[in-house]
């Protein structure tokens, strides 16, 4: 009875967003992109206009978790009731419905930040991003099979080509008649839409974005190669005919100075380099941090994966076929993830981004060899803690292998620290040897503590070799 009750809801929330609602969202999402700053001496991501902002944003956010809470309820709900004794729900058309609001309303909430039109704090968003991370873990709860749910949802999902040329070919009246200046979308806003591409994007429609991308810039040149960001870049922006890089991989990034540089530059910026290491996280052409922000993390990631997870692989079968791990190799893995941290600005750290790496990339190597690889890189990656002064040294917690002998003046620190204690117990203590004896089980394991040593991998070290190729190879991609 009381999942037919529910069937025959007559709320509004049990329905999907019509194609009208989407549409006049999408409208309020571009006339916010449209509100015209406070006064010509306020930037346009601040004050009023950036208020109003935050608001819509808190608006599509909090759609996006009664979306979650409602479908974790339901859940709750048949579990009380008795409906279900495994994993995931059946899939009622309820829950479709609500597979579909948080899908539309979480595209848009992402693309939001686009909206201020102008440098935010890289973690400007942090919140917003964890409250929309903590509702897909709750819609994930609800998801049995992932190609019901995609089939379910792709109609409701927001294909960035259509808000981009949505903003470059739409303006309401009200800015028509104005008699201010107003800019259309610039090559960043067009780059931070591609960056967020769905399955609703299409090859070709990406291709035409990219060029529109490439005439924003205006004949600018690539910040590392020098190269034009045109379709005729050697760069590997396009090969005249399809793109050349996957389309979750963008082909050129935009930081927010809007001096840009082609995804594979960016590949080879992060190679070991010394003489430059105070450049990381900066534009090598003015010197002005990135600032990149969470909109573009997911994309730069993709790219990091796709550029060095070839090369990961290719040294990782060499030391499986060699059955030892070299250390230089593994040095310059670590030295790419920090140096690949650095140039975020520190969204993504660098034991992250090797974890990424090592996830998203589909080895050839054995699984053996990247896992015992990782321990070494991430050895290097994430510091040891450092101990307090009051705590023992790992050696006097080790059982002992060999007969010790403390003596008086071995304990010279602990005759002082007992100024307070009667007389015979610090003479007791000036005249102590103790002698502590091996453990007869650690003697005992002896032999197969040294076996176990040698089972462990072995590093070589090799100084000569150098740590990659000056320049990323182009066959990695495809």
């Amino acid at each position: 009875m009381p999942h037919a009750c529910r069937s025959r809801s007559r709320s509004p929330r049990q329905k999907a967003p019509s194609e009208e609602a989407r549409e006049a969202l999408l409208a309020k999402f571009a006339s916010f992109y449209w509100e015209p700053c406070d006064n010509p001496d306020v930037p346009p991501w601040s004050g009023l206009r950036a208020l109003k902002i935050m608001r819509f944003r808190e608006q599509l956010v909090m759609e996006v978790e009664l979306a979650a809470e409602e479908l974790e309820a339901e859940i709750a709900r048949d579990d009380c009731c008795g409906e279900i004794r495994h994993q995931f729900p059946p899939t009622t058309k309820a829950t479709v419905v609500r597979w579909q609001r948080f899908t539309f309303h979480e595209d848009l909430a992402r693309m939001s930040d686009v909206l201020f039109r102008g440098p935010i704090e890289p973690h400007h968003a942090d919140s917003i991003d964890l409250r929309l991370h903590h509702a897909w873990r709750r819609v994930r709860c609800t998801i049995a099979d992932f190609e019901e749910y995609l089939a379910a949802i792709v109609d409701f999902r927001l294909s960035s080509v259509r808000v981009a040329m949505m903003l470059e070919t739409v303006r309401p009246p009200s800015v028509l008649l104005s008699d201010g200046f107003y800019e259309l979308p610039d090559a960043r806003t067009l780059a931070c839409l591609l960056a967020l591409r769905c399955e609703k994007d299409d090859a070709e429609e990406l291709l035409e974005m990219y060029r529109l991308v490439c005439q924003k810039l205006e004949g600018e040149s690539c910040t590392w190669c020098g190269e034009c960001l045109d379709e005729r870049s050697a760069g590997g922006l396009f090969d005249g005919i399809s793109l050349t890089v996957p389309s979750t991989v963008p082909k050129v990034l935009v930081p927010h100075c809007g001096h840009a540089i082609h995804t594979l530059c960016f590949g080879s910026q992060l190679l070991p380099d010394r003489g430059r290491s105070d450049a990381r996280g900066l534009c090598r052409r003015c010197g002005v941090p990135y600032a990149w922000t969470a909109i573009d993390v997911d994309p730069i990631v993709s790219a990091f994966c796709l550029l060095f997870g070839s090369y990961v692989d290719k040294r990782a079968q060499e030391m499986a076929a060699e059955g030892q791990i070299i250390k230089s190799a593994v040095i310059s893995m670590a030295e790419i993830c920090h140096s690949f941290s650095l140039e975020l600005n520190g969204l993504v750290s660098p034991a992250s981004a090797w974890m990424l790496l090592s996830k998203r990339h589909a080895f050839e190597a054995p699984p053996e060899a990247i896992e015992a690889i990782g321990e070494f890189v991430l050895d290097m990656l994430v510091p040891a803690p450092i101990a307090e002064p009051d705590e023992q040294p790992l050696s006097a917690l080790l059982p002992l292998v060999h007969p010790a002998v403390v003596g008086p003046e071995d304990r010279l620190d602990d005759i002082d620290a007992l100024s307070d204690a009667s007389s015979g117990l610090i003479e007791e203590r000036r005249h102590l040897t103790e002698v502590f004896l091996p453990d007869a089980d650690t003697c005992s394991r002896g032999s197969t503590a040294a076996s176990d040593d040698e089972a462990l991998p072995q590093i070589e070290e090799q100084v000569d070799e150098p740590p990659l190729p000056m320049a990323l190879p182009p066959l990695c991609i495809s």
